[in-house]
């Protein structure tokens, strides 16, 4: 992958995760006070413990991501994608155990698939190992 194509995948990953913040901090508001002045963003299906993992899973690994990446943080591969298995988990009690969609288990896959694809291109980029100053090796 080409260093300009890398930078702008990296991009795109920045507001993909700007986006995750923003929600997540909506969904533990909604979560924390009950009454929001928007469309609530939480799954009514979800109990508040569920809820509270959901929501603190996507607030680590949105911030780590976003404060990582600013920063050139060069933990930022190994701490997002620990973030991602937190979120990865939360995402298969939510799919088993709550959710009744008949599209569960293919968004559950999506996003499975999501998680490995950036974990690949945060580890497997060239580019991604100079911007967080990790060489090959480590």
């Amino acid at each position: 992958m080409g260093q300009k194509l890398a930078k702008a995948v990296l991009a795109g990953l920045v507001l993909l995760h700007a986006g995750l913040l923003v929600w997540a901090l909506m969904g533990t508001a909604e979560l924390l006070l009950g009454d929001v002045p928007w469309t609530p963003v939480a799954n009514p299906l979800f109990p508040p413990l569920m809820l509270a993992g959901h929501w603190l899973s996507v607030l680590y690994t949105s911030i780590v991501f976003l404060l990582g990446t600013f920063y050139r943080w060069p933990l930022t591969p190994p701490a997002t994608v620990a973030g991602y298995g937190a979120m990865a988990l939360v995402c298969l009690i939510e799919t088993t155990q709550f959710l009744v969609h008949d599209g569960r288990w293919l968004a559950m896959a999506l996003e499975y698939a999501a998680y490995i694809a950036i974990t690949l291109f945060l580890f497997g980029s060239g580019t991604m190992r100079d911007y967080f100053g990790r060489s090959a090796s480590t």
